[in-house]
């Protein structure tokens, strides 16, 4: 994945901006209403922007229940309606793909800034770089309003709404390394010449200050779209664009005028897809899991708090063997929760469907045993001696000389045993019964292994329900970023540190998930600090975890705001830096 960071600025908690680092696992700690939540809600607006293009929403689709947002009057800091809300993404260069990478290289950071607002437009007065906009106030609801992009830490190029709704390029610093590079490598793909001297970049110069403010945008949800330029229009398709000796400057601006369009649309466009896409990477699973019915083959599906609230992961639970085998190792493992209790699926059976099958099944099963009998008797008469034997003991029961249980002299039980194995009979009608159901449905129950009783994991107490969609989140997800809250609630603080091995798994073994934890738990961290110094002494495990794996922040109130700390880890699986106000010190006051 290629986001590395997230900035936010005027966003509920957050004034001033503060940087989020996104590692294999960011842990967020803070004090009750210290705006831990805000960082996990910014990302949920994303993610809800992205997919719907609403930024004014009150409550978002990943977030479900559990993150209401109130709209943009709610969200943006201090009910500030003037203010705008600053998202920033920091991407890792090194996993860019496509035109994209070969744009920016390797070796340049990039950060889009983005702008929300509730209706500021821009008139545009210059485009020196100066920021003499005068703005003014337009209506049609909160929106993206500016777009920016720094490479290496300078701003190349921004972006804003004019009245009419649409963005318009406002700078670009053609004099940016980065810029340069880009035009460099346009005009070598698409022109005759192979070189851009230093005086072609000054000469070019006033043409680009011309063309850039005709660069515009529309706005759709959280990132602009800039109209790709029709190739057959501005000539540049299948030929290179000669540029002559006797006429460079000339030959140059006109390929610049040609050109300049298509990199900025390549360059904006392919910004907004690679971060759209990481931005839909996102899983949300809320603070408090829901708590599925007895019977969870009846439970509603898919409704508002389907993934927020963990529904979902019962059914994944249900439907899928080898996430359901690990949960049960989690369940039954003596060094986790060591419960008696197995998670299995069955079939429910309605009683209407059952007597014309059990019908087939018995008129199937007594010819079979009649043909078995027939075989078992010796003798050329096999036939014969039946009817005697049977005429026989009519007779005895018709005439007083024997009754039912008299027959049992007879050994009518070891004589059927002998014939016929009642237990694959049975499994064979059952087979049927389910093969020829019109409707399968299937329930997911917990099995006491102690005296195989099925039970309902509402007899069992709630830890079992809260930490199930969170060995799902882990266990059954690739490539994603799993945002949690409070992962260890109603958990032992024993299983609040084996949270962290799994954890750790997810995001550094073959699934390669991100988590964002908004979290508690002493315990939780204290493992994963474990695990960094085992991996330095030697003693890797599974999974080596280095300091860079992880990164643990502290949000506190500030004069303008919260604010957050970061918190670097030493190899030895230390912190760097004093815990705000001393780490976890409320058992020493208890205890001291």
């Amino acid at each position: 994945m290629s986001l590395d960071a997230l900035r936010l600025a005027n966003f509920k908690a957050f004034g001033p901006s503060q940087r989020v680092p996104l590692r294999p696992i960011t842990l967020v700690f803070g004090a009750n209403s210290s705006g831990k939540s805000s960082i996990l809600h910014a990302i949920a607006l994303a993610h809800h922007a992205v997919e719907t293009g609403d930024l004014d929403t009150q409550r978002t689709r990943v977030g479900g229940e559990s993150i209401d947002l109130g709209g943009f009057r709610q969200y943006v800091h201090r009910g500030q309606l003037d203010s705008q809300v600053e998202m920033a993404f920091e991407l890792d260069p090194g996993k860019l793909s496509g035109k994209l990478a070969s744009m920016l290289g390797a070796s340049r950071l990039p950060v889009v800034d983005l702008a929300i607002g509730g209706g500021i437009a821009y008139k545009y007065e210059t485009i020196s770089g100066r920021r003499d906009l005068e703005a003014e106030r337009v209506f049609g609801g909160p929106g993206l309003e500016r777009f920016t992009l720094e490479v290496d830490g300078a701003l190349m190029l921004s972006m804003s709404m004019r009245a009419g709704g649409d963005l318009r390029l406002d700078r670009l610093d053609h004099a940016h390394p980065a810029f340069r590079e880009i035009l460099r490598g346009i005009l070598a793909l698409t022109t005759t010449t192979q070189t851009l001297r230093e005086e072609d970049f000054d000469r070019l110069a006033p043409v680009l200050d011309r063309l850039a403010p005709d660069t515009t945008a529309r706005r759709e949800g959280l990132f602009p779209q800039i109209e790709s330029p029709n190739a057959e229009e501005t000539g540049t398709s299948n030929r290179l664009l000669p540029v002559s000796s006797g006429r460079r400057q000339e030959d140059l601006a006109r390929a610049a005028e040609l050109l300049l369009p298509t990199a900025l649309h390549d360059l904006v466009s392919g910004l907004s897809t690679a971060l759209e896409d990481e931005i839909r990477r996102l899983r949300y699973l809320g603070p408090l899991r829901s708590y599925p019915p007895r019977h969870l083959a009846f439970s509603q599906h898919h409704d508002a708090n389907w993934f927020a609230g963990g529904g979902y992961a019962w059914d994944v639970v249900r439907t899928r063997k080898d996430i359901r085998d690990r949960v049960n190792q989690w369940l039954g493992d003596a060094d986790r929760m060591k419960t008696p209790y197995e998670l299995q699926v069955r079939d429910l059976l309605p009683a209407d469907t059952l007597s014309p099958h059990l019908a087939a099944g018995l008129t199937d099963s007594l010819e079979d045993l009649t043909r078995r009998l027939l075989v078992k008797m010796e003798g050329e008469d096999r036939s014969e001696a039946l009817s005697l034997a049977l005429e026989s003991a009519r007779y005895e029961l018709e005439f007083g000389t024997a009754d039912i249980g008299d027959l049992s002299d007879i050994a009518v039980a070891e004589l059927v045993g002998s014939l016929v194995d009642a237990e694959p009979t049975s499994e064979e009608w059952v087979r049927r019964i389910v093969k020829a159901r019109r409707e399968i449905i299937q329930d997911l129950v917990l099995i006491d292994k102690r005296s195989t009783t099925p039970v309902s994991h509402r007899d069992v107490g709630i830890g079992v329900s809260q930490v199930l969609p969170v060995l799902v989140s882990a266990y059954a997800s690739t490539g994603k970023l799993i945002a949690i809250e409070q992962p260890e609630i109603h958990l032992h603080p024993k299983l609040q540190a084996e949270l962290g091995d799994v954890f750790l798994e997810s995001a550094l073994g073959e699934a390669g998930n991100r988590f964002l934890i908004e979290t508690h738990s002493e315990h939780l961290i204290l493992r994963i600090l474990r695990r960094i110094r085992e991996t330095t002494e030697g003693d890797e495990g599974a999974y080596p975890v280095k300091p860079e794996d992880v990164a643990v922040l502290y949000v506190q109130p500030g004069s303008e705001g919260a604010e957050v700390v970061h918190i670097p880890i030493t190899p030895d699986g230390d912190f760097e830096q004093r815990w705000p106000d001393g780490f976890f010190a409320e058992r020493a006051e208890e205890l001291f």
